[in-house]
């Protein structure tokens, strides 16, 4: 029920349209400056409209003069939680989503202390109960926010990985690995199960290994390189690599490393023509393949 000490904050938001109206044509007038096409008026106001209602409800259900609390996963929460996710998607700030629920608190503040200027301690009461919802409120989007930012940076991360390290299928029974930029634990890590995953799909007998785009062929990248030639070749696939430079050569002979088991062609072209023979096929001078 009701307490006769918060009943003004319920007798208010219960005015949904005036409210929501004041208070969207607030954030409205920044939103559609900052981020045009990108703003769905509709369903921001429809949004608008369920949250004042859960908020009525809130506060309409509680008893006490301490602020109603809310859970993050409360209908409430869940409101919140929805708009600020979906303005991380299309690049909103924080910030900008923050102004949000700073705007509604500033209206309801402006209409308790004009309509209840005259019993200061009803109005504190009020006030503070406004601020401590709305406070928590603010919490949680910023939340939503941040979480929904960093999955769509991880998914971007992920396709960035997929795009730096394609495995090509260049004929039947051939991959192609063009490794491209530094190649550190992480990434091997990822090109190693990529790779793997395309050996076993494609029944891959043959894979050519293409380090052309790598920058620095030193101890550690030549480490990771022959972990995932390792791993291969348990699979059955045979290695020929292809594009290490001759500073790079002269490199691996000075550290001693060896890659034992491994076809080694200066170029890609070189390379794919022994990968064509170690599958039966050869190249002709025009430029065919054959048996």
């Amino acid at each position: 029920m009701t307490t006769n000490s918060l009943a003004p904050i319920v007798t208010l938001l219960q005015q949904r349209a005036a409210i929501s109206s004041e208070w969207m044509n607030e954030v409205l007038r920044v939103w559609m400056r900052m981020y045009p096409g990108l703003v769905n008026e509709d369903e921001l106001r429809r949004q608008a409209d369920a949250l004042l209602k859960e908020l009525a409800k809130l506060f309409s259900e509680h008893s006490g003069e301490t602020p109603p609390d809310i859970g993050a996963n409360s209908a409430l929460g869940e409101i919140a939680r929805e708009l600020s996710a979906d303005r991380a998607k299309k690049g909103f700030k924080p910030a900008d989503t923050a102004q949000y629920v700073i705007a509604l608190k500033n209206v309801l503040t402006q209409h308790l202390v004009s309509t209840l200027n005259e019993t200061p301690a009803s109005l504190t009461l009020c006030l503070r109960a406004v601020d401590g919802v709305l406070d928590r409120l603010s919490l949680l989007t910023f939340e939503a926010f941040v979480e929904t930012r960093e999955r769509v940076i991880a998914q971007q991360s992920l396709s960035l990985v997929e795009l730096s390290t394609p495995v090509i299928l260049l004929w039947n029974n051939v991959l192609l690995l063009p490794l491209i930029g530094v190649i550190d634990t992480v990434r091997a890590r990822q090109l190693t199960e990529r790779l793997l995953e395309s050996i076993t799909k494609y029944e891959a007998s043959v894979t050519l290994i293409d380090v052309t785009g790598v920058p620095v062929f030193d101890t550690s990248v030549a480490w990771h390189i022959m972990k995932t030639i390792d791993a291969a070749q348990l699979l059955g696939s045979r290695i020929v690599m292809t594009g290490i430079s001759p500073e790079g050569a002269q490199t691996l002979t000075k550290l001693g490393i060896s890659f034992a088991n491994v076809i080694s062609r200066a170029t890609l072209r070189a390379g794919l023509a022994e990968a064509l023979q170690l599958v039966g096929r050869r190249i002709e001078s025009t430029g065919g393949v054959h048996k």
